[in-house]
């Protein structure tokens, strides 16, 4: 028996339970506009899950945790377009990882990937019955009962969170010059601290870290209780200071978006559409100027030759543009550039959605600070 609706109607803990309940096997798909995820069952009990989200993935979430770091993810990622085998796999042949480190950070991965998905108020999802990926998985079979409870008190502490950190737009002002970062500190947390930079909005920090909103903020909250860390709200760049409070349409930003890209200001531009969408999820219209844009954008970017095999180098030392105002996802992709890899390979380890990491060259290439090659043979 399949089933398929929306977490408006059927909250997903009420669907997790009738997977597990009814020892169900086949891959559970939920999706909005922004990501999709799959879950996969055996027996009703998880033994994976996948996502559309960058940070999500596998290379990103080693990184995060501090298992290993961009050189050697890098690395083996390169060797998996050789060997097209699981990057999991790559990473314990050649001795980054031992079995029991990956396999504990595979089950910590399926449970965050779930995590997320109770934070969805909307989203459509379909259970496709018997239906499972054809690659070998690890051996992981993870109990919906625990899940379902755990999640449940993330949510109560989302409530609290959200007392001192009401927006992902605020940024993070240290107080005093204490650093934040102790040695009594886990790793994960002493790295989401260490970017804290006066000027990194909690999403920006999320984006930089590779990490779900929930990891910074979980971080940063005790920091802003014990007022070591005080929240600034930030007005929009693009707004006047009388609108910039108000609640825009989706006609409205879908209006600012049109006129954005027509300024060649892609970014922006795609920003208020893709906020358009999650205003008005159901608008044909809106869908559709989304997909034409994004298909015009990336029949721009490969007419500019940004394509997957260009090898982007700096048109001056990193120091000197470090002290440039570039975009927080143009620097990012700025510090990752050293001639050696190409455009491809720097996305597979991009924690950013790979449109938006593609105008970041974009933006890169047209300011003059990096040019674009080819391989040496």
């Amino acid at each position: 028996m399949s089933i398929h609706g929306n977490l408006a109607t059927m909250e997903l803990a009420e669907l997790l339970q009738w997977v597990s309940q009814g020892r169900k096997t086949g891959t559970l798909v939920v999706a909005d506009e922004r990501v999709a995820k799959r879950i996969f069952f055996r027996g009703g009990k998880v033994i994976a899950a996948a996502s559309t989200d960058p940070r999500e993935h596998l290379g990103h979430f080693l990184v995060r945790h501090g298992m290993v770091d961009e050189e050697q993810l890098a690395a083996a990622v390169r060797r998996q377009e050789r060997e097209n085998k699981l990057l999991g796999v790559l990473l314990v042949d050649s001795g980054v990882l031992t079995a029991e480190e990956l396999d504990a950070i595979l089950r910590l991965r399926v449970e965050e990937n779930i995590f997320q998905l109770f934070e969805w108020s909307q989203g459509n999802f379909r259970f496709l019955e018997g239906e499972l990926p054809q690659q070998e998985m690890a051996p992981i079979a993870l109990e919906v009962t625990g899940l379902v409870l755990e999640a449940s008190r993330r949510q109560d502490e989302w409530q609290r969170i959200r007392t001192a950190i009401p927006s992902l737009d605020a940024v993070p002002v240290l107080v005093g010059d204490q650093p934040l970062a102790d040695p009594s500190l886990e790793e994960p947390e002493r790295r989401l601290l260490a970017a804290v930079d006066d000027d990194r909005t909690v999403a920006e920090i999320a984006a930089a870290t590779r990490s779900s909103d929930f990891a910074v903020c979980e971080a940063l909250y005790p920091q802003v209780r014990k007022k070591r860390i005080k929240m600034i709200r930030v007005r929009r760049a693009d707004a006047s200071a009388g609108e910039a409070d108000a609640a825009p349409s989706a006609q409205a930003l879908l209006d600012k978006g049109r006129q954005l890209l027509k300024l060649r200001h892609y970014s922006s531009g795609l920003r208020h559409l893709h906020a358009a969408r999650s205003l008005d999820p159901q608008s044909a219209v809106i869908r559709q100027e989304v997909e034409r844009a994004e298909a015009a954008i990336r029949r721009m970017l490969q007419d500019d030759g940004i394509v997957p095999t260009a090898v982007p180098r700096l048109t001056r030392p990193l120091e000197e543009l470090a002290q440039l105002a570039v975009a927080p996802h143009a620097g990012f992709i700025l510090s990752r550039i050293d001639g050696r890899y190409d455009v491809g390979s720097i996305l597979k380890i991009s924690p950013l959605p790979q449109l938006e990491s593609l105008l970041a060259f974009w933006e890169l290439l047209h300011a003059g600070h990096v040019s674009l090659g080819r391989r040496a043979p």
